[in-house]
């Protein structure tokens, strides 16, 4: 997390700036402005989580399945959970493209849909932001963005990290809670597709 009690980091401009406080209705942006900023302008307060999690499986096969086939896969081996993966708009890998996930009938999220940033093959990093879906979570955030990078491991397989972005709105703070529930989420997708690629050597070998 990217806050203290002297400091808050903001989201102003495309910057991510830091403000001190000078009384509890002015903040002073020191990398932006030589003038205080009154409270009430500040745009987003930014918090970022970061994971790691390591893997026998090589950060290719990963890449290939969790991400560039992600939307014939996770329905066929997760189809209790997910119905479907639909390219709303683009082709679903290139920078705008659009993809929506739908979770199946009584689950607590309906559909998610998230907008891809990048997706670099080369590298195995995938970065995208949720635009809709987990209601309870954007209610308090403008926006949620993602950085997914499979990294070789000298002893084989693969090291993964996941970092979180979250901007919220004004001063809300999100609970511990809140942030692992969609984490978790993800995590038991990422574990079952390990799963499967295990069980299944040759898939998404080539």
């Amino acid at each position: 997390m990217i806050c203290d009690l002297k400091y808050i980091y903001i989201y102003i401009d495309n910057q991510i700036c830091r403000g001190k406080l000078i009384n509890s209705n002015l903040y002073k942006y020191t990398n932006t402005t030589s003038s205080p900023v009154p409270i009430q302008e500040r745009a987003m307060v930014v918090f970022t989580y970061a994971d790691e999690f390591t893997s026998p499986v090589s950060p290719a096969r990963l890449f290939k399945a969790l991400i560039l086939d992600a939307r014939n896969l996770i329905p066929k081996i997760i189809p209790s959970v997910v119905t479907s993966i639909e390219i709303v708009e683009g082709d679903g890998l290139s920078a705008g493209s659009i993809r929506k996930i739908n979770f199946v009938e009584g689950s607590e999220v309906k559909c998610v849909k998230n907008l891809v940033e990048e997706v670099d093959e080369e590298n195995f990093i995938y970065r995208y932001s949720m635009i809709e879906g987990e209601a309870l979570i954007l209610e308090k955030v403008g926006k949620i963005s993602y950085e997914v990078k499979f990294e070789e491991r000298a002893e084989g397989g693969s090291l993964n990290k996941m970092t979180s972005i979250y901007y919220t709105k004004g001063d809300v703070v999100l609970s511990q809670e809140e942030i692992t529930a969609g984490k978790g989420k993800a995590l038991a997708i990422y574990k079952i597709v390990e799963g499967y690629l295990l069980q299944n050597p040759h898939a998404y070998a080539n």
